[in-house]
């Protein structure tokens, strides 16, 4: 394996800072969360505690809209990418029978809302009409939430990511600013709020619609006959992809339930408080090994691991510099934004940086599985690292609470950067 040497390395992060993908990725995935640094105070301070429970419910109901499509994204995403080097792959065929599958998946839960109504409507939180109705209006207009990822997800495996970047951007500022604009003239109805946001998704969709038509045209008119994609295929990957994407976030997350229940919701108020702010640093290396993800699909076998070896090594260096800040600066930032002693939080910071250090560096394997169309690998790797972690995580908090807790996350971190990092060289052979 080549070796790099601090001034290779340093000449490799100029040359990353000036990828334009990378910085058209950080552009849709960062300028959102500047909105809604100055929204979110707005929105608390000028509504109730119910409005706000129930609009941060709205949003993670659409963040995780991906669930319900079965991974087709992802797969829609790597067949764009191979598509650049094997011009035959129907493409726009996959994109219909994808949507037609996205349509036939709402209107089932239509149907299974409107069968369990009654009891749905009975929920305590949903007693209030305009909470009603504004489910109503999520699940009406999930096709729109679904195509339109699907759509985006097209548009970064064609390497378009200015436009992906762009539409990423409208959709997810719109979750913060459709409310602050709505309650500055004085509404305030959670109904409304979702249908802006449906209707602005849908205007982001015809965007991407747009901009998809002179890459798939290219494609139709490079080649005299279509190797058409099955549904079976786009499922058979997108099914894989599903059950990883459902088993991290479970693990992501499973601590604060685990400590909630062992220890009472108080004490995970500074543990998931600093687990958000050291995690969302992780968006910087997610960006990147992005918009290398279609080369990585459509180079030969033996150009893409040599590409990803070099990614690899960048990722690393990156992860390297932004976690070891993490591990200076942020009990000193934590300390003076939860207004708490620097002891408190020294510890978890600690523990919480060198833990997505591992996090962020096992993007870039994650990242070249999905790219070379192996997701199995990457499902069975989340099966095992589950089945691992979870008595690990029971045992650290009943045992030692937050800090056991922590240290089980860094645990798994660690072997998840192994294991992903070992499947991935397994494909060579």
């Amino acid at each position: 394996m080549r070796r790099y040497s601090v001034p290779r390395l340093a000449q490799l992060l100029r040359s990353t800072v000036r990828n334009k993908f990378f910085l058209w990725n950080m552009f849709g995935n960062i300028a959102p969360l500047i909105f809604a640094i100055a929204a979110v105070p707005f929105i608390y301070s000028h509504t109730t505690k119910a409005y706000v429970g129930f609009l941060t419910m709205t949003w993670a109901a659409i963040g995780y809209t991906g669930l319900f499509d079965f991974g087709l994204g992802r797969a829609l995403s790597y067949f764009a990418a191979i598509s650049r080097s094997n011009p035959k792959v129907d493409v726009a065929g996959a994109l219909k029978k994808s949507i037609g599958f996205a349509l036939c998946i709402s209107f089932v839960i239509d149907i299974i809302l409107y069968l369990g109504w009654s009891q749905i409507a009975g929920l305590s939180i949903l007693r209030n009409l305009d909470r009603g109705l504004a489910l109503m209006i999520i699940a009406g207009t999930l096709p729109i939430f679904l195509i339109s990822n699907m759509m985006r997800s097209c548009l970064e495996g064609f390497e378009q990511f200015r436009q992906a970047s762009i539409f990423k951007f409208i959709s997810y500022t719109s979750l913060f600013l459709c409310p602050v604009l709505l309650i500055s003239i004085e509404i305030q109805n959670l109904s409304t709020v979702c249908l802006s946001y449906a209707l602005i998704r849908l205007g982001a969709t015809a965007y991407a619609a747009y901009s998809l038509v002179p890459s798939l045209r290219a494609l139709r008119g490079n080649r005299a006959s279509v190797t058409p994609v099955r549904l079976r295929q786009i499922l058979g990957f997108g099914g894989w992809a599903t059950l990883s994407s459902t088993i991290s976030p479970l693990m992501v997350y499973g601590d604060r339930f685990a400590l909630a229940y062992f220890n009472g919701a108080a004490s995970m108020a500074i543990y998931a408080l600093l687990q958000e702010f050291i995690g969302k640093t992780i968006l910087f290396s997610a960006s990147y090994v992005t918009s290398v993800q279609p080369r990585l699909g459509y180079l030969p076998q033996a150009e893409a691991m040599a590409l990803y070896r070099r990614e690899h090594k960048i990722v690393m260096a990156f992860s390297v510099i932004i976690y070891g800040s993490c591990l200076v600066g942020s009990p000193v930032f934590a300390s003076a934004w939860l207004h708490v002693p620097i002891r408190d939080v020294a510890a978890l910071s600690a523990i919480m940086s060198v833990g997505f250090l591992f996090n962020s560096m096992a993007q870039a394997p994650l990242t070249y599985l999905l790219a070379r169309g192996e997701p199995k690998r990457i499902a069975y790797s989340h099966v095992l690292e589950a089945f691992i972690y979870f008595p690990l995580l029971i045992g650290g908090a009943m045992s030692y609470g937050v800090v056991g807790a922590a240290i089980a996350g860094v645990l798994r971190q660690i072997f998840d950067y192994g294991i992903l990092s070992w499947q991935a060289r397994r494909t060579i052979g």
